[in-house]
């Protein structure tokens, strides 16, 4: 059985390149403009507060904007008498 594979000639390479070129951008821009999108693709939800790094904090309408912080749990310590 003989499979034929189309011959991609520089044209179409330099296409492609182009394609993937400006999808790689335009997604370091839209991670910069948007904090919804950079929570998309960086960030990933958990069920335990314990278990994440960050938070996104969106204020109420006209307060301000949303913005991604990093958290520090601190650990309680337990005294037994």
């Amino acid at each position: 059985m003989v499979t034929i594979v189309p011959s991609i000639d520089i044209v179409d390479a330099l296409i492609v390149l182009g394609g993937l070129v400006s999808i790689h951008v335009l997604t370091l821009l839209f991670t910069a403009w948007s904090i919804d999108f950079k929570c998309f693709v960086l960030y990933s939800k958990v069920n335990d507060i314990y278990a994440a790094d960050s938070c996104k904090v969106t204020p109420a309408k006209f307060s301000g904007s949303k913005e991604v912080v990093p958290l520090h749990i601190r650990q309680q310590i337990l005294i037994l008498e």
